[in-house]
């Protein structure tokens, strides 16, 4: 399993994801789109073919991960396929999440095949403080 780490938040583009990596033919890795509003970040990815109890999302250490397993299609053994379009394979994809993300009120809901993650923001703790002199 390849653990592609995408950093959605930047806005310098991964070309290692979109070129691909020497040897990784056959590997799945969903995309997902980012929005942005005044009170959440808001991640919706295509994951079709899974049931929901398949999706594993985890937040740890500022990284927001999705895992899960996309079976293959039954294929006839009898057939000589040319051509397999439909992806399938385990993925995980890790986002590092801004530092004013609610990671304790992360919301995901998942239909007709696609995710939607909604991460609250919250404003940031001031830790300003007047330093006295003496």
């Amino acid at each position: 399993m390849t653990l592609l780490q995408h950093h959605a938040f930047n806005p310098w583009m991964d070309f290692e994801r979109i070129l691909g990596a020497a040897g990784d033919e056959g590997r799945w890795a969903p995309d997902f789109d980012i929005a942005v509003t005044d009170s959440a970040y808001v991640l919706a990815g295509d994951l079709p073919g899974l049931n929901q109890k398949d999706i594993e999302i985890r937040i740890e250490d500022g990284r927001l991960t999705v895992r899960a397993e996309r079976k293959g299609a039954d294929r006839r053994e009898d057939a000589s396929w040319h051509r397999l379009e439909r992806p399938s394979g385990k993925f995980e994809r890790s986002f590092r999440l801004p530092e004013d993300v609610n990671d304790a009120e992360v919301k995901a809901r998942y239909e007709n095949g696609v995710l939607q993650l909604t991460l609250p923001r919250e404003e940031p703790a001031d830790t300003s403080r007047l330093i006295p002199v003496s």
